[in-house]
């Protein structure tokens, strides 16, 4: 039952289907999805159930996430100086939750249980998003804009595209270290490739490039030492060859993956919201405050720009302009902590190469869009996981108990170690 319940509540926390079944676009853009508010209700409950059930370790996984935790009571906090005290009660207590849920995944389940259940839901989805695109194209392809891509079970093609390439890093990751579930994984991974191809997301196709490149670079680090330094050494031309080429040219390397200067209006934006953020640097003005219907600055940037900017399309930004510069050091300091963990990982584990993929794929996405400390979001509740389990592996162990029953219940200490194992080259 609490695994059918979890698998539920992440359902729920991808956002697929039930917002454009139960709400229109233009609720939601105007922030007056009143239905979804209230059959968002009792899956925040069951988030906080899970923190219950998981006893003991959901407070030391809590302590070892001091940053996680005091960025999401800031944005709760926020509500004291926001410019829209309703807006940000609301939204900061979901995101709260939100954060709840991935604390939850990382105390309760070793890291092959907890990713297989992310996996099984997104194969659910995605394959309901292809079958749906190929059944009923009028609503999973976009008829304005960008006509004929794919948006599946989203209103917009990146949203699609972005889900179908980190959870393609996810598939291939598993596909090569879960033995037992090859086959399915396989399949679920064509699926994913196949929805990447088909949202045409310039964006989304760069990300899974990068989750295959780090399982590339896993597997030459497992060649030897030789092959990991000419592997790292190349690595780092390449990337210096990349840069130069967009100082020089960037037009030309913008061409190559179909974008142009402006990043389709994104610059503006960003140039228009790091001077609102100037106003008020420190602790911004409130959470997802700046983008409510009824704010002030959010009106002038618009009319700067001349046209309805929905959010900030950059999640640095974003959450400058939701909690300031504070909040920014706060999710900085536990983004360095959490891959400073991964690498220290993937030295001794496969576990440490999937968080180093899934905290690259999180980077390059949160370059445009806003995906840091996002309320009812499974990518902010899976980084979450991440974060949170990695410092709870990082964690002292203690001495075994052998005057124990052998007959009781494992702690959760040895299910992590055995899932670990499971895990281990």
């Amino acid at each position: 039952m609490e695994i059918g319940l979890a698998a539920l509540t992440l359902f729920m926390f991808t956002e697929a289907f039930v917002p454009r079944l139960f709400a229109p676009a233009s609720a939601l853009a105007e922030g007056d999805d009143k239905l979804l508010r209230y059959l968002w209700l009792p899956f925040y409950a069951l988030a906080g159930a899970g923190i219950i059930v998981a006893g003991r370790t959901s407070w030391a996984t809590l302590r070892r996430s001091p940053w996680l935790v005091l960025l999401s009571l800031m944005a709760v906090l926020s509500t004291f100086w926001s410019i829209e005290t309703e807006i940000t009660a609301r939204r900061s207590t979901a995101v709260m939750a939100t954060t709840l849920l991935g604390v939850y995944l990382a105390a309760r389940f070793d890291w092959l249980t907890a990713l297989r259940l992310l996996a099984c839901v997104w194969l659910a989805v995605l394959a309901a998003t292809l079958v749906v695109g190929l059944l009923a194209p009028g609503f999973a392809r976009m008829t304005d804009v960008h006509v004929g891509a794919w948006s599946g079970a989203w209103w917009e093609k990146n949203q699609l595209g972005g889900h179908a390439a980190r959870q393609a890093f996810l598939f291939a990751f598993l596909a090569w270290r879960d033995v037992a579930w090859r086959g399915a994984w396989i399949v679920a991974l064509a699926v994913a490739v196949t929805l990447v191809v088909l949202s045409t997301s310039a964006t989304a196709l760069l990300g899974l490039a990068i989750g295959f490149a780090v399982l590339g670079a896993a597997a030459c680090m497992r060649r030897g030492r030789r092959t990991a330094l000419v592997f790292a050494w190349g690595s780092a031309a390449g990337l210096v060859v990349l840069a130069l080429s967009y100082v020089v040219a960037p037009k030309v390397l913008l061409g190559l993956v179909g974008r142009e200067p402006t990043l389709t209006g994104r610059t503006d934006i960003w140039s228009e919201l790091t001077q609102a953020i100037t106003e008020r640097p420190w602790l911004g003005y409130g959470y997802q405050a700046f983008w409510s219907v009824e704010s002030e600055p959010r009106y002038w940037l618009q009319k700067a720009v001349e046209w309805a900017a929905p959010s900030g399309h950059n999640g640095w930004l974003d959450l400058a302009v939701s909690l300031g510069l504070v909040g920014v050091a706060l999710f900085g300091i536990d983004l360095l902590l959490t891959s400073a963990r991964a690498i220290k990982t993937s030295l001794r584990s496969p576990i440490g190469v999937f968080a180093i993929g899934a905290i690259a794929q999180y980077l390059l996405f949160a370059m445009s869009e806003s995906l840091f400390l996002v309320q009812n979001n499974i990518i902010w509740a899976t980084y979450a996981l991440i974060s949170a389990k990695l410092a709870l592996d990082a964690a002292p162990r203690r001495a075994p108990d052998h005057s124990s029953s052998s007959e009781r219940a494992i702690p959760q200490s040895a299910a992590a170690a055995v899932g670990a194992a499971r895990m281990a080259p």
